[in-house]
């Protein structure tokens, strides 16, 4: 089989055998259409570039970075970062650009932004997560172009990437599942409060009970992992014991709550119903399945890299998106 030729691609786009390679070189000073069109004929041609000379000539590494907790790569299986990773990676190899893992916790202050000072990196995706938050401030005035998933809470300079899911819509989501399934004393255990997407959570579900003239049960705060939903349900029992209704604001959290209520007794649905959120695999797998909000969270992990990319090649691009939320009825309710 006959390789295509850059020539090829250019005929195919309808342009000059130089735009095509300046626009297969990472240029940006190219009109959108023509690269539109040179990026749409080499992929249906199955061009593939020279990937080194192509970095040499556009001055670029060809790398972006996933920054990620260090903690989630102890549990790589059914996690929020697990399916938010996996989108990312295939935007990533789609853009013929490789991924670079890069772990932190909440002690790194400096070895993140240093790297994406080091010319190593063309940008970077960071999934934000509740250990490594500190890093919203440090990587605000980052010389690559980052690509947020979730919201952070400080400022991160103008025209900032952020793809979110809509956790207010979800909380509201979460309350009115409960409040149809005939609950009425309804507590929540929310996720860290320094995190924007357990707040707003927290308040959808809120103003829904308020919509029903229904009293807020007890609040409680986990850290979206299941021992937290553990010690967490413990404590709302100890309040009000006679709760007939749970928001848990991850799945994990759910299933460490369900534990706890089938140890004392309280049958999930009969007894009290249970709602989680993210819709990973322990929603699926716990007794009796969860029933959860769903977060497209593959998809948020694509329209992340994807929007980078675009960034960084300098083509119009929508850069903060909030994806819908939905809600998936199991068991639990």
């Amino acid at each position: 089989m006959v390789r295509p030729t850059i020539v090829d691609v250019a005929q195919a786009a309808g342009v000059s055998r130089a735009t095509a390679a300046r626009v297969l070189a990472g240029a940006t000073n190219v009109d959108t259409a023509m690269a539109a069109a040179v990026e749409r004929e080499a992929r249906r041609l199955g061009y593939e570039t020279n990937f080194a000379a192509r970095v040499l000539r556009g001055g670029r590494a060809g790398a972006i970075g996933l920054v990620i907790a260090f903690d989630e790569l102890g549990s790589l299986s059914g996690t929020f970062f697990t399916a938010v990773l996996k989108g990312a990676a295939k935007g990533l190899s789609a853009g013929e650009v490789q991924p670079v893992l890069l772990p932190a916790d909440h002690e790194d202050l400096d070895r993140i932004p240093r790297f994406l000072r080091s010319g190593a990196l063309d940008g970077a995706i960071v999934i934000l997560q509740h250990e490594i938050t500190h890093l919203v401030e440090r990587l605000a005035d980052s010389p690559v172009p980052i690509a947020w998933v979730g919201r952070p809470h400080a400022d991160i300079g103008p025209d900032p990437i952020v793809i979110d899911s809509d956790n207010y819509g979800g909380g509201v989501l979460a309350a009115r599942a409960l409040i149809e399934a005939g609950r009425r004393s309804i507590g929540i255990i929310t996720g860290p409060l320094d995190l924007e997407q357990a707040r707003e959570r927290t308040r959808g579900w809120t103003d829904e009970l308020a919509r029903h003239g229904l009293t807020p049960g007890p609040i409680v705060h986990g850290d979206f992992t299941l021992d937290s939903g553990t010690a967490a349900m413990a404590r709302l029992l100890q309040r009000a014991p006679d709760l007939d209704g749970i928001f848990a604001s991850s799945d994990l959290m759910a299933a460490g709550a369900i534990r706890v209520l089938q140890a004392a007794g309280r049958r999930v649905p009969t007894d009290v119903s249970v709602v989680g959120f993210d819709d990973v695999l322990i929603a699926s797998t716990s007794d009796p399945p969860l029933t959860t909000v769903r977060q497209p969270l593959e998809e948020m992990g694509r329209a992340a890299a994807d929007t980078l990319l675009a960034t960084i090649r300098g083509l119009p691009t929508e850069k903060v998106q909030v994806l819908p939320t939905s809600i998936v009825r199991r068991e639990s309710l």
